[in-house]
C-alpha cells in the first residue's frame, strides 16, 4: 500500500514528538556556588565593620572607574559592582551597626559547593635604615627596574591569553628569561644606576621583596616609600621549605621569625638560601604614606587580604574563618581570626582557590603579627544581589 506525501509528514512529525517526550533531559550542571546565610558565619554580629566598609569604599574607588565589560571571573562584570559601590560611596560616618547593615542590605554571601580549606599567611610592610649613598655602614642595593627587562602582554598576540604577560630580556636576538636572583646579588645590574637606595644587609633587601613594599628611614631623617614596580620573572620559592626538609627547622615551628634567627646563626649559609628562590622583585619609589596593593589602593592594616586573582577578583568583599591547627581539638576549635576583609592585593606566593595573606601593617609590630601566622581556614565570598541568583542557580547543560 502507498502513503501519500502529507500522510508520511504526519508520520515523521507523529514519531519525532513521541521520541522527544521519551529522550532522556539534559543533565542538569551545578554551579560552583551556593547561598548560605549570614547566621552561618562565627562571630559575624561581633566584628569591626566599619573598618571594613571604609576598606571597602577605598576600593570602590577604583572600580566605579572601570569599563563596565570588565571582568570579575566567575563573579560577573564591573557593571554588577557599580551599584553597590555607588551605595557605599554615598555614605559617610557609618558606625559599626550601620556599617553591618550596609554589607547584609546589599550582599548575599555565597560559597563553593565543594568547598576545601586552605591556608591563610600574615605580611606586612618592612621599616628599614637606609640611606641614598652607599657606604661601608649601607652596601646591600635595592634597584628599579632595569631598562633590558621587557613584559611581554600575551593578550597582543592570542586574545584567549589576556591578562597574562612574560618576563624576559633580548640578547643575541633570542627572548629569554631574564637574570635570576643569585645572578644579580653577585653584580649583575652594577653601573647602570638602577639603585634607589642602600640597605644593611643584603637580608633585608630580600625580605622587603617578599613583602612587596616597605618603607627607608633614611640616614637624613626621611622617610622613604618603596612599591613593587616588577618582578624578574623567574618562579617564586619559599625557602622556608627548604629549611624544614633540611631539618633545620620543624614544619610546626616554621615562622618568619624563625627564617630571621636561622640567617642570624647562620650568615654563611644565607645567601645560599636566598638563591634558591630566584624571584626578584624591582621597585619604584612613591609619596603615599601607606603601601599600594595590586588593585592600585592603599592597604588598610588587618583588613586587606591578597588573593589569587585568578579566583578572587580584586575588591570583593570576603568574609574569613581561620583557626590554628592543633592535636588538641578544643583549642584547634578556638576563634582565631573571623572578620570582614577586602580582597587588594596579591602575591607571588599566593597561589589557589582558598589561599590569602593578610596585610597587618608597617614596622616591628607588625611582623610581629604577621611573621607566625600560618593558619588553616576558609573565606566566603560576599556578591552583590543583583547577581547571586546567577551564580547559584542550576543550569541545564546543551542538549
Amino acid at each position: 500500500m502507498k502513503i501519500n506525501s502529507a500522510l508520511a509528514v504526519l508520520l515523521l512529525l507523529f514519531c519525532g514528538a513521541i521520541y522527544a517526550l521519551m529522550a532522556p533531559k539534559p543533565p542538569t550542571e551545578l554551579t560552583p556556588f551556593i547561598n548560605i546565610s549570614y547566621s552561618d558565619f562565627k562571630s559575624w554580629k561581633k566584628d569591626n565593620h566599619q573598618k571594613a566598609l571604609e576598606s571597602f569604599q577605598i576600593s570602590c574607588g577604583r572600580i566605579i572607574n572601570y569599563d563596565d565589560d570588565r571582568d570579575f571571573k566567575s563573579f560577573g562584570l564591573a557593571k554588577d559592582w557599580k551599584g553597590v559601590c555607588q551605595k557605599a560611596l554615598s555614605v559617610n560616618n557609618y558606625d559599626d551597626y550601620q556599617a553591618r547593615v550596609f554589607f547584609e542590605s546589599n550582599f548575599d554571601p555565597v560559597t563553593y559547593r565543594e568547598k576545601e580549606v586552605g591556608l591563610f599567611t600574615g605580611y606586612y610592610a618592612p621599616l628599614y635604615k637606609g640611606s641614598r649613598t652607599k657606604s661601608d655602614v649601607y652596601s646591600a642595593p635595592l634597584y628599579a627596574m632595569p631598562k633590558d627587562l621587557q613584559a611581554l602582554n600575551l593578550g597582543d598576540f592570542d586574545l584567549s591569553l589576556k591578562g597574562k604577560s612574560i618576563v624576559g630580556e633580548v640578547k643575541d636576538n633570542k627572548f629569554i628569561p631574564y637574570k635570576d636572583r643569585k645572578q644579580i646579588d653577585l653584580g649583575a645590574l652594577e653601573n647602570q644606576q638602577l639603585e634607589l637606595v642602600w640597605l644593611e644587609k643584603i637580608e633585608e633587601t630580600f625580605f622587603l621583596q617578599i613583602q612587596g613594599s616597605g618603607f627607608i628611614e633614611l640616614d637624613d631623617g626621611e622617610l622613604m616609600h618603596l612599591g613593587y614596580a616588577q618582578k624578574n620573572g623567574r618562579p617564586y620559592r619559599a625557602i622556608g621549605q627548604y629549611l624544614i626538609e633540611s631539618g633545620d627547622i620543624s614544619r610546626t615551628d616554621m615562622s618568619l621569625q624563625a627564617i630571621l634567627n636561622w640567617m642570624e646563626e647562620n650568615p654563611e649559609k644565607s645567601s645560599e638560601l636566598m638563591w634558591k628562590n630566584p624571584s626578584y622583585v624591582f621597585f619604584q619609589e612613591r609619596t603615599n604614606d601607606k603601601p599600594v596593593g595590586s588593585l592600585g589602593v592603599g592597604l588598610t592594616p588587618g583588613r586587606s587580604l591578597a588573593v589569587d586573582r585568578e579566583f578572587i577578583p580584586l575588591g570583593m568583599p570576603l568574609w574569613l574563618e581561620t583557626y590554628i591547627e592543633s592535636e588538641d581539638e578544643q583549642a584547634a576549635n578556638n576563634e582565631h581570626l573571623n572578620r570582614l576583609v577586602i580582597a587588594q592585593d596579591t602575591g607571588g606566593a599566593i597561589k589557589g582557590k582558598t589561599r590569602g595573606d593578610v596585610y597587618w601593617g608597617i614596622g616591628d609590630q607588625a611582623e610581629l603579627k604577621a611573621g607566625p601566622m600560618k593558619d588553616k581556614g576558609t573565606y566566603y565570598m560576599l556578591v552583590p544581589k543583583t547577581i547571586t541568583q546567577s551564580l547559584t542557580t542550576n543550569l541545564q547543560s546543551a542538549p
